[in-house]
């Protein structure tokens, strides 16, 4: 096998030594390989080899360090393979499986294990559930607020009055813990806490002159500067414009004033000196120009130019000049107790959790690191290094960190305590991007790369930097809309980060010319969305139709792209040849998938397109989840109106709205004061008083049986765990079941399985009761702590994926669609009521309480513009990663109901390639980011803009039709004229597409056989694992809730999980078999309660057939295939579906198939309990099935399927299909 080749940078990367060494890995600059190859080079160094086990490598998840560890394996037994017998490779090799690859938390974990002694904590402690420690973290509030309003203090009512929302004291809990969160990001946040009351005091104990040396008011002064800086270079443009020939001339006596009064305000040092100029007259009336002479042109250039700097210096006036500049001081020495109580309240439910967590042994992720960072200092009070890092320190050769760019201050403080740094000898490697820094609400400080980045020297010394800008991943077309792109905007100004060439891209791939010239050049689609169309709207569904749009436009481009014939066409590397470009080739990437993704999946499957979206929201919202959930609530608690309702309204309940209003309808016309209050009140009325009037009603009957219902599963709440009385709402209402017939019915008893395990998990926590296991649930639904619906979708799958920006970083994909780029940027972490930042300290609002007035203060306004511009800092490294995802073609698609205003006020932008500060702040979406950087980027981006109308052509049509009847009607009506009969054939018109009406857009092969198209076959309790006599007895004892024995649908998902586990060339013999069985165990790749439904005897009798020959020889070549997941769109009127051509996306699992001399062949597994001589049975019930999975298979390879087999577990026989 040919060496890899590295470019200079990366040898350079490989072979420095004994130095702190920073690596800027720009995107696709392989990175990971480069850590890889230095690492073996270190323990495989023929003159001085580390030991593997003395380098620690830190990673941020564990993903990554599994990874990392396996390809670090793979490259040793590698070079093993070449160099057999050699000692040191032999030794790393063993060693590889204790080497220090590992996350943060775990090395702080493991540092814990070993040193629980010196913090005085028990040993056996555990990493508290997440849910649990929001429960706990619920608890202890509550008891802290309880005993301060107990104290009856005045200076905590006085908070209460200032910070807490309505009536109650909301929010109260919410901002005390914000304050607790973020002083856990800090080192020490006592001394945090500490410091914050310290700024408080010093900068209100004295005077407005006294706040001119707050660091708040520092970052004030320079942005002013700044701001005017700029705004004075636009004048002084204005001015040569306005002095050129033909130029407005008339102006320039005001522009030099407004100059002047520019320059002044960017020399000023104080901020006493800023409200002197900001609060003096300017900008005046410019002079009339008249005569024709003047260009036009420059006329609009120069008065555009003033009034830009105009509106700017408005904003910053009022941002941070007051109307009375004397107030400033006084506002904040009023809001300054209600501070100082919210700290006090943060450090001391710093105090209470700890000792909670104490009581019930628990430790969470941030004690994990702050108790790492006791015993790396033993506690000391000026944080030194104790004994324990001075023994990492000498035991750890070199600690190598990726992703730099994504650390704390907390991780940072860890990773000096134990290098060598304070010995003289420098040993920390960390690589990262900082351009692709985007996990600022993780509290991330991408300033700690740049501060290394901008000190850390390119010669080599004890401190290098050394910058990878080779690109493997991108066409070099990609490339240079990137580069042109963040040239314009990425500054120093805003981010901190200034792109230059050393942090451009290079190409480093190599990609053959595109078959069609100017394929891979980057486009920018706009859609102008404040169209006659959409203004017609109201404001939701206008909303809801330019998000349609922007899918249909993208929908429109797939199937461009993807036609058979005239498609886009993507390089394979491997085979060295281009392929038609596949539906899993491509990816569509949101800013955020909330209320974007659901729009997107429904419009691609309804134009025919399979995606999936991966997401991790929706699971609390998925209507399977929420009806079961209601029940517990119900059964803890039935007076809860809410929860009774959504039980009742669904299928467990069986009543429809006109039931629930009958019954509230009756309790209301009879009601007493002695009754129950709400709905459970009117529900049991209505048992109680309708027993004779309406015993023999339907809805009576339904309330009866829901009621008895309700008492049994109230009954068994009392000794059940919570796990198991789901399953039993899932047995005693049969919902599990009705929602596998639902549409996507798989999923969502996917969803319903994952709630069992959620049940399980709260079980394993210090809580119990189903009352805690409600709040365990609702806590996680507060603080967004979803799951995100159960996935289905394979690897494999021929879909599109809908991910989010965040969790495409470190992928790729062939063909990247940037959509909903009109999105304006979220702004509200900075409209909060308590602003806090790690530098500047805590602001909020002056609230005057005689008065009842509320103002932000000075320093939040300060705080507040902060934020905002770190944000903007962030929305720019997130387009960065966006954008350098994809390999060979980049879409971005934008909507934008102010499109042509925009697009004038920000397009003819240019000049020179660093655009100014001052416009790139005012950006509120990506595109006006990149309309500002379209002139510096023409060669490289296509900028069209696509008429909405022409994508929602039927609603225009719609809407159109609806306006012209509705005015024809009205006017028919005032004159009384009766309906001619046009008017009621358009009405009355049928629908064309009647026959689609009943047709789902997708539907699983589980679903057809619902429906009828072919048996299902139950998967039913088949084997003789317990013989039908003991099975009596057995199911007594299951209803009265002692044993729970799992269906044969669940013995069935075992065997089938079983043989997609086993490996067919390695199970030679019944002891093979035996061994594979029990690794799966140890491996925990299936369930202990699952492995012991599966009797090795059945399988191995499998494995002796002449099938199961035939696949073990295709396993040895490498033509197995399991588990094949499939969509493929049929025809309607081919499934006896409908009278119609529209296609139905048929989705399923092939079990296996494989390749021979005969070509391709299919099987499948089967559980049905039959008879011998049945095998006709099986025959019928399946045919149709396999007869999908071949015209599936054979569209998805292009292989043609010769045979198919049927095997019977249970008949242990295999049966020819075709």
């Amino acid at each position: 096998m040919a060496e890899m080749k590295w470019t200079k940078e990366q040898q350079q990367v490989i072979d420095a030594r004994g130095r702190n060494l920073l690596v800027s890995a720009a995107a696709g600059s392989g990175k990971t390989a480069v850590l890889v190859e230095r690492i073996v080079r270190m323990v495989t160094d023929p003159d001085h080899p580390v030991d593997i086990d003395r380098l620690l490598v830190m990673t941020f998840t564990n993903a990554a360090a599994a990874e990392m560890r396996e390809r670090i394996g793979d490259a040793l037994e590698k070079r093993l393979e070449e160099e057999p017998g050699d000692r040191n490779l032999e030794r790393q090799t063993s060693l590889i499986h204790h080497a220090r690859i590992t996350t943060i938390d775990s090395f702080c974990l493991k540092l814990l294990r070993e040193h629980f002694n010196e913090l005085d904590i028990d040993p056996g402690f555990r990493i508290g559930d997440e849910g649990e420690l929001l429960l706990l973290q619920a608890d202890v509030m509550k008891e802290l607020l309880e005993d301060y309003y107990g104290r009856e203090d005045g200076r905590f009512l006085r908070f209460v009055d200032t910070y807490a929302s309505g009536k109650a004291d909301g929010g109260l809990e919410d901002y005390i813990l914000q304050v607790w969160r973020f002083s856990q990001s800090n080192p020490w946040p006592g001394q945090w806490i500490a410091a914050c009351k310290k700024e408080l005091s010093e900068e209100t104990d004295g005077d407005l002159d006294g706040l001119e040396t707050a660091e708040w008011m520092r970052f004030l002064v320079r942005d002013v500067k700044r701001q005017a800086g700029e705004f004075a270079e636009q004048l002084a443009e204005a001015l040569e414009t306005a002095g050129e020939e033909n130029g407005p001339q008339a102006y320039i006596p005001m522009l030099q004033e407004d100059l002047r009064a520019m320059e002044r305000l960017s020399e000023a040092e104080t901020y006493k000196e800023i409200c002197g100029i900001l609060s003096a007259p300017m900008f005046g009336r410019l002079a009339a120009v008249r005569g024709k002479d003047v260009d036009p042109e420059k006329k609009e250039a120069v008065s555009e130019l003033r009034n830009r700097v105009k509106d700017g210096v408005k904003k910053m006036k009022a941002l941070y000049v007051p109307e009375d500049p004397e107030r400033i001081y006084g506002d904040l020495l009023n809001s300054r107790e209600p501070v100082l109580m919210l700290l006090e309240l943060a450090e001391e439910f710093t105090a209470r959790f700890q000792e909670a967590k104490e009581e019930k042994n628990l430790v969470d992720f941030n004690d994990l690191e702050h108790f790492a960072l006791d015993i790396l200092t033993a506690g000391s009070r000026d944080h030194s290094p104790g004994p324990a890092a001075d023994e990492l320190a000498g035991l750890y050769e070199e600690i190598l960190v990726d992703e730099y760019q994504d650390s704390n201050e907390v991780q940072e403080t860890l990773i000096r305590l134990i290098s060598r740094e304070r010995y003289g000898k420098p040993n920390v490697f960390m690589v990262g991007d900082v351009k692709q820094s985007i996990y600022k609400f993780r509290l991330a400080r991408p300033e700690l790369f740049m501060e290394k980045y901008e000190s850390y020297k390119k010669e080599e010394g004890p401190y290098q930097k050394i910058e990878l800008h080779k690109n493997f991943r991108s066409r070099p077309e990609v490339l240079a809309s990137v580069n042109d792109i963040f040239y314009s905007i990425m500054t120093k100004s805003l981010g901190n980060i200034q792109y230059t060439e050393d942090a451009a891209l290079y190409p480093g791939a190599g990609y053959p010319e595109t078959e069609r010239e100017g394929q891979a050049r980057t486009e920018l689609l706009l859609l102008d969305t404040g169209e006659d169309l959409f203004l017609s709207m109201d404001e939701e569904k206008a909303d809801l139709t330019e998000k349609e749009a922007e899918a249909r436009l993208i929908a429109s481009k797939i199937r461009e792209l993807t036609d058979p014939d005239r498609g886009m066409k993507v390089w394979n590397g491997k085979e060295g040849r281009y392929e038609p470009l596949k539906r899993r080739d491509i990816v569509i990437l949101l800013r955020s998938l909330s209320g974007w993704a659901e729009e997107f999946l429904r419009v691609l499957s309804a134009e025919g397109i399979p995606a999936f979206a991966d997401s991790r929201t929706g699971y609390f919202t998925a209507v399977e989840v929420e009806t079961v959930l209601n029940m517990p609530a119900v059964i803890d608690n039935p007076m809860q109106d809410i929860p009774l309702a959504g039980v009742l309204r669904s299928p467990i309940g069986g009543l429809t709205d006109h039931d629930l209003a009958v019954v509230m309808a009756e309790f209301k016309r009879c009601a007493d004061k002695g009754q129950d209050p709400g709905f459970y009140g009117a529900v049991r009325h209505f048992l109680e008083a309708g027993a004779e009037a309406f015993a023999e009603d339907e809805l009576y009957k339904k309330l009866e049986k829901f009621q008895n219902l309700l008492q049994i599963l109230r009954k068994e709440a009392g000794y059940l765990p919570v796990h198991r009385l789901i399953w039993k709402i899932f047995e005693r209402t049969g919902y599990y079941d009705y929602v596998s017939a639902m549409p996507a019915g798989k999923a969502r008893q996917a969803n319903l399985d994952m709630l069992v395990e959620k049940a399980c998990a709260f079980e394993a926590t210090s809580y119990q009761s189903l009352f805690d296991f409600i709040r365990y649930i609702e806590r996680l639904k507060k603080y967004n702590t979803d799951f995100g619906e159960a996935a289905r979708a394979g690897e494999n799958d021929d879909t599109v994926r809908i991910m989010s920006i965040h969790k495409s970083k470190g992928l790729e994909f062939p063909v990247v669609f940037l959509a909903g780029a009109g999105k304006k940027f979220n702004r509200q972490d900075a409209r909060g009521k308590i602003l806090i930042d790690d530098k500047l300290g805590i602001a909020t609002d002056y609230l005057d309480l005689e008065r009842k007035v509320k103002a932000p203060t000075l320093k939040k306004n300060v705080l507040s513009r902060k934020m905002n511009l770190e944000s903007m800092g962030e929305e720019l490294r997130i387009l960065y990663v966006a954008m350098t995802r994809a390999k060979e073609k980049l879409f971005i698609t934008a909507g934008d109901r102010y499109l042509g205003r925009h697009a004038e006020k920000w397009g003819g932008i240019s000049g020179r390639r660093e655009l100014p500060f001052t416009f790139l702040s005012a950006a509120g979406s990506y595109l006006d980011w990149l309309l500002m950087a379209s002139e510096n980027a023409r060669a490289s981006l296509s900028v069209t803009c696509i008429p909405a109308e022409e994508l929602l052509k039927e609603a225009a049509r719609s809407q159109a039709w609806k306006a012209e009847t509705y005015l024809e009607l009205k006017r028919l009506r005032e004159e009384g004229e009766p309906c001619p009969p046009e008017v009621l054939e358009q009405l009355c018109r049928p629908y064309p597409h009647e026959a689609d009406i009943g047709l789902h857009a997708k539907m699983s092969v589980s679903e057809l056989k619902e429906q009828g198209q072919f048996v299902d076959d139950g998967e039913s309790d088949f084997l003789p694992t317990v013989p039908a006599f003991l099975r009596k007895g057995e199911e007594e004892e299951r209803e009265q809730g002692r044993i729970s024995r799992p269906g044969g649908a669940v013995r069935g998902t075992a065997y089938h999980r079983a043989l997609e586990l086993l490996s067919f060339k390695d199970a030679v013999s019944f002891g093979d078999l035996k061994a594979q069985l029990d690794a799966i165990k140890a491996q925990g790749l299936m369930a202990e309660e699952a492995l012991r439904l599966v009797q090795p005897g059945v399988l191995w009798r499998f494995f002796q057939t002449p099938l199961a020959e035939r696949m073990r020889r295709a396993d040895e070549e490498g033509r197995l295939y399991k588990e094949q997941q499939f969509v493929v769109g049929i025809p309607a009127r081919e499934m006896d579906e409908a009278d119609s051509d529209e296609l139905v996306l048929i989705q399923g699992i092939i079990d296996a198939w494989f390749e021979d001399e005969d070509g391709a062949v299919l099987v499948d597994y089967k559980t049905d309990r039959i008879g011998e001589g049945e095998e006709a049975v099986l025959l019928d019930r399946y045919r149709l099935q396999l007869i999908y999975y071949r015209r599936a298979l054979e569209q998805i390879t292009g292989k043609t399927v010769r045979q198919a087999f049927l095997y019977s577990l249970a008949l242990q026989k295999e049966i020819p299909v075709f």
